[in-house]
């Protein structure tokens, strides 16, 4: 497999999870619409939490300034329960390029 160009968006959860490793920052989606990147201060690989798929859980934060945000990454083709995490998580459609979407945002 060809090796993916510095400026290019990953496509799945093996190659996201790699690059955001390797940049030490995630763009996500604001709540305004705009993309924000939030500068990962820990980021760990898990299976489930409290029996519900979860890919990873990020600790990170937009500056240096803001306080630590902790929030989970599910990588699938279909939402995941929102309400039944109890923290915020991040869906990533993992059969396209895309930043994610939070509760609220999915149509």
């Amino acid at each position: 497999m060809p090796a993916q160009a510095e400026h290019q968006s990953p496509i799945g959860k093996t190659d996201t999870l790699d690059t955001w490793r390797k940049r030490m920052c995630i763009p996500v989606p604001s709540k305004a619409g705009d993309i924000v990147v939030v500068r990962i201060v820990a980021l760990y690989e898990t299976k489930t939490m409290n029996g519900l798929p979860l890919d990873a859980l990020v600790e990170g934060r937009t500056t240096k300034d803001k306080p630590l945000t902790q929030f989970g990454v599910v990588f699938s083709s279909r939402p995941p329960e929102w309400d039944a995490y109890g923290i915020p998580v991040l869906w990533i459609d993992d059969t396209q390029t895309n930043v994610g979407r939070w509760k609220g945002m999915v149509r």
